[in-house]
């Protein structure tokens, strides 16, 4: 779904995959040399791209942090976008929930799925990346959590979508660390004959979504197997060698608004998104200075 939209219900559901180029601001993605404020101007310049894709404003963004990794939620109203109109603020909860038009919560990600879950009948979303450490901790069913928690939302109302992810090709060469809860596990890591540890996050994370009544109908899990598509960014592939996948995408979900007042500015008249500057594709101005490698 690189780059495109699903629509359920009012709600748009997008993935980015490598479309806009990397959407985060670490400096390992980026060439040597690049201050912190570069990589904000690059990572700002890749938002308004993507915005003007969604048709939404790209500065209106908005993650969680995951500080607390217990399920704890944010709710992003009104007052909060006046507050933070820039998007992407510090926020230490565990998940984003909003009803906000216009508005676009989600997770920049490579192989771990954002699951998002959709209260249909009150029109109010909540988004949570469950990485697999995260599974270990059952943030898929405290995503659906946060729903109940914020809007008392029954569970036959939510709808839920597993965004792409790293499919059975992840494997580790011994037991995960991360993999505390072992009964649990042990239905999804499996030891082949290869000597390997295979993974089945998708099943991990959809029968976590069925153990907390989420009907098998309201559950969709994206197939694209990140590692192996040429179209997303992955850990695992990077880890072996294919330096081009070190990146992250996008994924999330909005309630569709009408885009007006947004100044055009340079910087969205000159994106040029086929130079690559580094291992990744970088978004970049080439009339900005700001983006040029400092010394």
């Amino acid at each position: 779904m690189k780059g495109e939209m699903k629509m359920i219900k009012n709600l748009k559901i997008f993935e980015t995959g490598n479309k806009f180029g990397n959407m985060n601001t670490a400096a390992k993605f980026y060439p040597e040399g690049y201050s912190a404020n570069d990589r904000k101007a690059v990572h700002n310049i890749a938002r308004r791209a993507l915005g003007r894709d969604l048709g939404v404003d790209g500065r209106k963004m908005y993650m969680a942090d995951q500080l607390h990794k217990r399920g704890t939620w944010k709710e992003i109203d009104k007052e909060y976008v006046e507050a933070y109109p820039n998007g992407w603020s510090d926020i230490s909860e565990d998940i984003v929930v909003t009803k906000v038009p216009g508005v676009v919560i989600g997770h920049p990600v490579a192989d771990c799925p954002v699951v998002m879950a959709y209260d249909t009948k009150q029109k109010v979303v909540a988004v949570g990346h469950c990485s697999a450490e995260l599974i270990d901790k059952k943030m898929p069913m405290l995503v659906a959590d946060a729903l109940y928690n914020s809007y008392r939302s029954k569970d036959e109302d939510i709808y839920t979508y597993v965004s792409a992810c790293a499919g059975n090709s992840w494997t580790y060469d011994k037991w995960p660390n991360w993999a505390k809860e072992q009964k649990f596990w042990e239905k999804y890591i499996t030891e082949g004959k290869d000597g390997l540890f295979h993974i089945d996050l998708k099943s991990a994370v959809r029968n976590q979504l069925l153990d907390r009544n989420i009907a098998p109908n309201r559950i969709e899990v994206s197939p694209i197997d990140t590692i192996t598509d040429d179209n997303f960014y992955s850990n695992s592939a990077t880890f072996n060698g294919q330096i081009q996948k070190n990146g992250r995408h996008f994924a999330g979900a909005f309630f569709p608004e009408e885009l007006l007042g947004i100044p055009e500015t340079v910087s969205d008249r000159t994106i040029d998104i086929t130079k690559t500057t580094t291992h990744c594709p970088v978004l970049f101005s080439p009339d900005e200075k700001v983006l040029k490698k400092t010394k």
